[in-house]
């Protein structure tokens, strides 16, 4: 069974064909039925719907008593946002969206930030991004995001006071809120050395769209050892071929270092598998899953395997992968996947995040869909795959202080010192 861990087709197709109505039948819009069409598609079909660190129930109650209000499609949408925000699953989403909406974290993200002692302190940056151009370094404080106080665009994303968001949820709060909103600049004001500075910044899609005009894939050589680096692209059947070359081209080295830090966007299997599938000489498992459909809950779902067959060429040389905030869903599963194959290592900053593998259900009562985590993904040793971090935690991983590259110069020094 192909576990596919990121559907973008169908959310185009959504977005494409679903619009709010706007004509007299809009007048009968019943938001409370629309609600219950909401609740019950997630009890029944969302496989981490026991995760949060949250009364489930009482979220559901205190939002079916804001519903009431939406006059429209539109109000209801927003609501129901404002809501999956707390489930802070990345892979949670609901549409269509409009410019007035959040850009999709992590794929508009490039800067990541944690909740520390009452501040918000930048933990890394994306590279190549808009944030790393401007100059934006680890350490800083973010003070305030689009002329907002950052607490109070915490509580836009939720809808919710501040103090009654746990600390995850302020934590995803806070990296949505700087993605900033669809295809907008923005302005980010951060205090660093004691000096308060703003940084006016392209819409955080911007840098996504170039990649993908980009190769799918970049490689080169590091003395003995290869790179390849993906390019948000594990959704692109090009990645494949491309993968393929650079393989064959440097199959003369004496390791190789892959680095998956730049898939916020995830992908599907029909691109991941073969790449493993260079690193393996017989058919091999390197993930776990149980799906949740139907009156299945999950817990009682078969725990399935997933296998990768071999492809040609074969490298058989060592290999350390690279993992960062902005590996997600496929990006992750390929992660776990390479260390159940035999990477001598994975370094880098804990994942993304984004929760199984999903699919897109059509809300009929709101002319909305809501895209949601039904398989359950395990590490093969049964772990939960959104547990794993790398045996090499590093904290940035992406851009240090300096603007250096942590990870990527990390997985350098083991491997010349394993091959000395």
């Amino acid at each position: 069974m192909k576990i596919k861990t990121k559907i973008l087709v169908p959310i185009i197709l959504a977005s494409t064909l679903v619009s709010y109505s706007k004509s007299p039948i809009a007048n009968t819009f019943d938001p409370v039925a629309a609600w219950e069409e909401l609740e019950s598609v997630l009890k029944q079909q969302y496989a981490y719907i026991d995760k949060p660190d949250f009364n489930v129930q009482h979220m559901f109650d205190e939002f079916k008593h804001r519903i009431k209000s939406a006059k429209n499609k539109k109000e209801f949408a927003d609501i129901s946002q404002m809501f999956l925000r707390h489930f802070h699953d990345p892979h949670l989403n609901l549409g269509p969206y409009d410019e007035k909406d959040f850009s999709v974290f992590p794929t508009g993200s490039d800067i990541r930030a944690t909740y520390q002692n009452n501040r918000f302190i930048v933990d890394d940056i994306k590279a190549d991004s808009a944030a790393d151009l401007a100059g934006i370094r680890p350490g800083a404080e973010v003070v305030s995001i689009d002329n907002l106080p950052v607490k109070k665009a915490v509580e836009n994303i939720f809808g919710q006071a501040f103090k009654q968001l746990t600390v995850t949820q302020i934590n995803y709060g806070v990296n949505v809120s700087l993605g900033g909103y669809r295809n907008k600049e923005r302005i980010i004001e951060l205090k660093h050395h004691g000096k308060l500075q703003p940084y006016h910044l392209a819409a955080s899609y911007k840098s996504i769209n170039m990649t993908a005009k980009g190769p799918t894939i970049t490689y080169k050589k590091l003395n003995d050892l290869g790179y390849i680096r993906f390019n948000n692209s594990l959704g692109n059947s090009n990645t494949v071929s491309a993968f393929k070359e650079a393989v064959t081209k440097l199959s003369e080295t004496s390791a190789l270092i892959i680095d998956l830090r730049n898939t916020p966007s995830g992908g599907n299997t029909g691109v991941a598998e073969p790449i493993l599938g260079h690193f393996v000489n017989d058919k091999a498992v390197y993930q776990l899953y149980q799906v949740q459909e139907g009156d299945v809950f999950y817990k009682d779902a078969k725990l399935e395997k997933a296998y990768v067959m071999p492809t040609t060429p074969h490298y058989a040389k060592p290999y350390v992968v690279l993992a960062g905030r902005w590996t997600g869903s496929m990006g992750e599963g390929m992660i776990i996947g390479f260390d159940a194959i035999g990477a001598e290592t994975v370094v880098g900053a804990p994942m993304a995040d984004l929760l199984g593998g999903i699919k897109t259900v059509k809300l009929n009562k709101s002319d909305t869909w809501i895209e949601l985590g039904f398989e359950r993904l395990y590490h093969v040793n049964k772990t939960y795959r959104e547990d794993f971090e790398p045996h090499i935690l590093l904290s940035p991983a992406d851009r240090d202080a300096n603007g250096n590259d942590p990870a990527l110069a990390v997985a350098q020094q083991m491997l010349n010192e394993k091959l000395r």
